[in-house]
Parts: C-alpha cells; sequence; structure tokens
C-alpha cells in the first residue's frame, strides 16, 4: 500500500456533518439502515481486519447493509497461498459472523490476473495443467462456500479500454477460451449459484461495454451460464455523466443480464489536486449519486442485483493509497460521521 503524503482536511467536514446530522438527526438515531429502505440488497466492501479491531465500523456494516462482499480475503493470493494449500480462517470468520446477521455473502473474486500467489505466477506447465490449476483453484472455494455465498465474480476485468481482450497470465497460459472454462467450473462446482463478470468503465465507455456483452451473449448462446454483471462504478463528480450510465444500464438489461453496481463510490478530486472542501463539492456528490440510485430504480426488478459502495469510510477507501491523493469518495467521513450522499440515498431508495 501506499503511504499517503496529504493532510486531511477535517475540520470542514466536522462542520459540514454536524450541520447534516442536526438536520437529518432522525435517521442517524434509528435503528433502521439503509437497506431497510430499499426493495434491493445494499451492500459493502469488508476488510477483515477493520471489522476485528474497529467496533464503529462493524456497528455499521450491520446496521446499514444486508449484502457483504470481503474487499481482498477472497482472492489467490489470500485463499491459495501455496499449491494445494487453501487457508480459510479469516474468510470463515467473516462469512460465518454475517450469515448469523442473515447478510448476503457476494464472493470476490475467483479468477482475475492481480493479487496472485507467487506460485501461480511462476507455474511451469502445459495448457492442459493450467486449466486443471484453474479448475481446482476454483472449484476448491465454490463448494467450500456452498450454501453460503449466493454468487460469485467469476472473472474480473478480463478486457482493456479498447474491448480487447487483457493479456492476462490466463490467457497467455490457457487461451481466450479461460474465461468461458471458469465460468463452467464455477457452475459445476455450485449450480445454485448466482455467476457474474466483473469490470470497471462499462459505465462509460461503450466500445468496452459492447466486447464485454458480446463475449457473455456468445458464452450463453452455447449453453454457459452467466447471471449478470458487476458494473464496479468506481466514477467521480467530473465524469461519466448521469445519461451515460443510464444507456449503459439499459443496454445491459436489453441483453437480460443482472446488474450489480459491485463497487460505488464517488471520487470528488480524481485529477488529484490541491480542492477546496466545500458544501457544494459534497452536494454534488450526493446529487451524482443520487441519479445513479435513481437509474438504478428504473430496472426492472428481476435485473437488480443490489448496489454495493466500496467500503464505509474515506479513511479506508482505496483511492486515497492506490493513487496516493486526498479524495473523499464514500458515505462516510474518516470520523465515520455520514455525509450528505448518506442521505441522498435515503430520499431516493
Amino acid at each position: 500500500m501506499l503511504k499517503t503524503k496529504f493532510t486531511i482536511n477535517l475540520t470542514f467536514l466536522v462542520i459540514l456533518i454536524s450541520g447534516c446530522q442536526r438536520e437529518e438527526n432522525y435517521i442517524t438515531n434509528s435503528s433502521i439502515g439503509l437497506f431497510s429502505y430499499s426493495s434491493y440488497p445494499i451492500g459493502t466492501a469488508i476488510d477483515i481486519n477493520e471489522l476485528e479491531s474497529n467496533a464503529i465500523y462493524k456497528s455499521i456494516s450491520l446496521k446499514e447493509f444486508n449484502s457483504i462482499t470481503p474487499e481482498n480475503i477472497f482472492k489467490a493470493e489470500a485463499l491459495q497461498p501455496k499449491p494445494l494449500t487453501f487457508n480459510w480462517t479469516e474468510a470463515d470468520s467473516l462469512v460465518s459472523f454475517f450469515l448469523t446477521y442473515n447478510k448476503r455473502i457476494h464472493g470476490h473474486t475467483l479468477i482475475w490476473h492481480n493479487q496472485l500467489p507467487q506460485w501461480i505466477i511462476d507455474y511451469q506447465g502445459s495448457p492442459y495443467e493450467w486449466e486443471q490449476l484453474m479448475k481446482v483453484h476454483i472449484q476448491t472455494i465454490v463448494k467450500h462456500f456452498k450454501n453460503k455465498v449466493t454468487a460469485w465474480d467469476v472473472v474480473n476485468e478480463a478486457f482493456n479500454e479498447d474491448g480487447t481482450l487483457r493479456n492476462t497470465i490466463w490467457k497467455q497460459k490457457i487461451g481466450v477460451g479461460y474465461i468461458e472454462k471458469a465460468f463452467l467450473f464455477a457452475n459445476e462446482a455450485n449450480p445454485n449459484a448466482l455467476l457474474f463478470y466483473n469490470d470497471y468503465n462499462l459505465e462509460s465507455n461503450p466500445i468496452k461495454r459492447n466486447s464485454v456483452l458480446s463475449l457473455l451473449k456468445n458464452l450463453r448462446n452455447r449453453g454457459v451460464k452467466v447471471d449478470g454483471i458487476g458494473v464496479q462504478m468506481h466514477v467521480s463528480t467530473y465524469y461519466p455523466e448521469p445519461t451515460q450510465i443510464a444507456i449503459a444500464f439499459q443496454e445491459i438489461i436489453a441483453d437480460k443480464f443482472k446488474i450489480h453496481l459491485s463497487e460505488l463510490d464517488i471520487s470528488v478530486n480524481p485529477l488529484g489536486k490541491n480542492i477546496i472542501l466545500s458544501e457544494s463539492l459534497f452536494n454534488e456528490q450526493a446529487n451524482l449519486l443520487g441519479s445513479i440510485v435513481l437509474n438504478y430504480n428504473q430496472i426492472p426488478k428481476q435485473y437488480q442485483y443490489g448496489i454495493t459502495f466500496w467500503g464505509i469510510s474515506d479513511k479506508n477507501s482505496w483511492i486515497r493509497s492506490f493513487y496516493n491523493r486526498e479524495d473523499y469518495p464514500l458515505l462516510y467521513d474518516d470520523n465515520y460521521m455520514p455525509k450528505p450522499c448518506y442521505y441522498k440515498i435515503f430520499k431516493v431508495l
């Protein structure tokens, strides 16, 4: 993780959020969370370390959300750090905890080109041996969590922005058919699980989106089960426009895929500049979130898998560490106080 070099301006946020809290006090004092106002699941990505060490984080995760995506501990480097050696401890702990509270568990992710253990990166084998490696990895995990995990991001981020297939290690070693094989293996392991393809910029890049839809439709036409598409929705107050997002939703449901807004956050500083925090800035963020939710509300119910925010507090957002910049993309500020976008979602659900 990158070390951040900026100073977070919390003074303004405290003043702003305090004003919002007084205005909307009835919401934050209620025992009823966000998900209770929604006809579809409202979720968040969970960091196991925060869950185990931060009581406020744990409380918010239980109160506000009814769908949980493990942020990192279902990825290959965490679950299979050595060949045929699976580490279930943290994953089982998280799943067991949230199932106790009747939360839906969404599995993220089975096949990705990042966060791989070194032994997979270094593996020497034939295309068939690589295929068997992938099959064992997928099916061991899916079977382990059968009847506990509702759905899986089977393949994550397989396309480039120009619509071509990304030259991942899986494509290099197995060939272009690795995506089809991954979905077949996952379905064999648990025919009842919903299976998703997950990627970013699908809401804003029609070239990439069309390539994804074309491949997934082709798989379906050959009898491969693909239930939905995870539209990650790492967006910003600069881009894209709500109309672009609405068009993307309509194109996806036209092909009869469920839509999961799978990693939603809204950057207010995508260019990494020195920014001045203001009420208008956070209202703009809130208004964009309101537009996204209103557009999602228009989708026929059978295609609404749900909305998942990629984290709870700005303090823990991946954006700050990955891009090394000041940003405030989530529903709660650094002190776990709700922001204007939190109140906006109540009004539009």
